[in-house]
């Protein structure tokens, strides 16, 4: 059976992503299980001592969930902290909450925003009042809707707290409910978890997320906080880290204890994320954020080769070319699912062993669809509000 040569050129198109894919699965995704790996052998350094924390949480009219989620913080196993949480000019129970709250808990201080505050991003401006109140040596940042599934969550990151670290960060992901909305949530959280966990892991580290992080608190003052993108409303945690810590002094915790669970799973707040997310990205410094566009770029182009090879293959009856097409698809498909399967479980992850081949397909697509929405969205969402 003669081989034409449109036969190869397709051939060779689907063969090069998949190897392009495999390459992104095996180097990227799987940094996190091997550092699980390397831990359990004993191969990482750790802290020699346990330096004092203070957490950081920035509220506004969110009453319910620091109710629910803030005991877990308070209730850490660990010897030398404080958590600061700052009233962002609430409205409802959140300052009595809080005078409760720290009747039971002395390690809990508060304080509040002002209401006249106009020209500057509110959550800026309370972050860096709780980071100048804080008084040890380390910052850690988590989000009043969000807590650690474990007591160990502090002495976790602490253990990463060496002298050649200046940020710590940890992994985090939405609350597990039923129905398929938050399946996607969670799956594609997890995607780009996975992809900013594995670049640090990898000595590519370029940027965090203020749901689980912690850094040094000197490194706020030596760069002035924020001055950089008070016009900005967003990007206090991602451009921060981006513009002014070196790759290598970024490091990672993956363990069970460090994970954050998010409370807030709805389509609004999770749209609201992306479309954030994505145009913070295009302010950022380095080549990871082209690496990352490159990863979902080529399995776009993966899934559309894929499927034109088959259709092709089928109709001018190239046996060959979709035989090999399925292989590799297969080969491709079974990696992945063995590579998140191992990752999930290391970090008490739902698996996707079933849904994985729906959201190898639909999560391009969604992907393509928020930043297509990003070009016909207007700058003004993403500056600071005179509100």
């Amino acid at each position: 059976m003669d081989i034409t040569p449109i036969e190869y050129v397709i051939g060779g198109i689907v063969g090069v992503l998949t190897i392009v894919q495999l390459l992104y699965l095996f180097i990227l995704y799987n940094a996190p299980h091997r550092r699980c790996i390397a831990e359990r052998k004993g191969k990482l350094v750790k802290a020699e001592h346990q330096p004092g924390m203070s957490v950081i949480i920035v509220a506004s009219n969110q009453a319910t969930a620091l109710a629910k989620n803030l005991p877990h913080v308070l209730n850490q196993d660990y010897p030398n902290y404080e958590v600061i949480v700052i009233d962002d000019n609430s409205k409802d129970e959140t300052k009595d909450l809080l005078e409760r709250l720290s009747q039971q808990y002395p390690h809990l201080y508060s304080t509040y925003t002002s209401d006249s505050i106009r020209y500057i991003s509110h959550k800026k401006l309370a972050l860096t009042l709780g980071i100048k109140a804080a008084k040890h040596e380390w910052v850690v940042f988590i989000e009043p809707d969000c807590y650690p599934v474990s007591s160990q969550w502090l002495s976790r990151l602490a253990c990463r707290c060496t002298d050649s670290v200046d940020v710590v960060l940890g992994y985090s992901n939405y609350e597990r409910k039923p129905g398929f909305a938050n399946l996607c949530y969670m799956y594609d959280t997890l995607l780009q978890q996975l992809r900013m966990l594995g670049l640090t892991l990898r000595g590519r580290g370029y940027m965090g997320i203020g749901r689980n992080m912690a850094y040094r608190r000197d490194l706020f003052f030596t760069h002035k906080g924020y001055s950089r993108h008070l016009d900005l409303e967003r990007g206090e945690d991602d451009l921060f880290i981006n513009e002014h810590v070196a790759a290598r002094r970024i490091t990672a915790d993956i363990s069970p204890d460090t994970v954050v669970r998010c409370t807030s799973a709805n389509g609004y707040t999770w749209q609201a994320n992306k479309l954030s997310r994505l145009f913070i990205r295009k302010k950022m410094r380095g080549l990871c954020p082209y690496i990352l566009g490159a990863d979902t770029l080529t399995r776009v182009l993966l899934c559309i080769a894929t499927a034109g090879s088959i259709i092709v293959g089928t109709i001018m009856h190239w046996w060959l070319l979709m035989g090999t097409t399925v292989a590799l698809w297969i080969i491709l498909l079974g990696c992945r699912i063995y590579v998140f399967h191992r990752t999930a479980h290391d970090l008490g992850e739902r698996k996707y062993n079933v849904s994985l081949p729906l959201f190898d397909i639909i999560q391009p697509c969604w992907e393509l669809y928020f930043r297509l929405r990003l070009q016909f969205t207007s700058k003004e969402m993403h500056l600071r509000r005179n509100v």
